[in-house]
């Protein structure tokens, strides 16, 4: 929560009626149309990389890379506690997590 409300405390805030976006509507996360666009998109970079005949496999490669929980969890200290933002399959959309000093320097920190 520290480290939540301190990025909030050093950012300035925005109205989204005086923003001048265009594209402010992409960023309705869970909104229909925002997300058939990011879809649209996808499905043209895909098509578009697919044609290379290494791309199964790269693409392979790549999802066991970002899926793995062998990953060092980078951290930023806030107070007593040192926090880390994780994305795995059981977390798609990521988790922010806390632990102390001395668990992140065991080989499996609690968190």
């Amino acid at each position: 929560m520290t480290l939540v409300l301190s990025w909030l405390l050093h950012t300035p805030l925005l109205h989204a009626d005086t923003v001048n976006d265009p594209h402010l509507w992409l960023e309705g996360v869970e909104d229909d149309a925002a997300m058939d666009w990011v879809k649209e998109q996808n499905a043209r970079t895909v098509e578009s990389v697919a044609q290379d005949d290494d791309f199964p496999a790269l693409q392979s490669q790549l999802k066991t890379i970002y899926d793995s929980k062998d990953r060092i969890p980078y951290v930023s200290k806030q107070g007593d506690f040192f926090y880390n933002f994780w994305r795995d399959t059981d977390h798609p959309r990521g988790v922010w997590r806390r632990t102390t000093l001395e668990s992140y320097k065991t080989e499996t920190p609690s968190w």
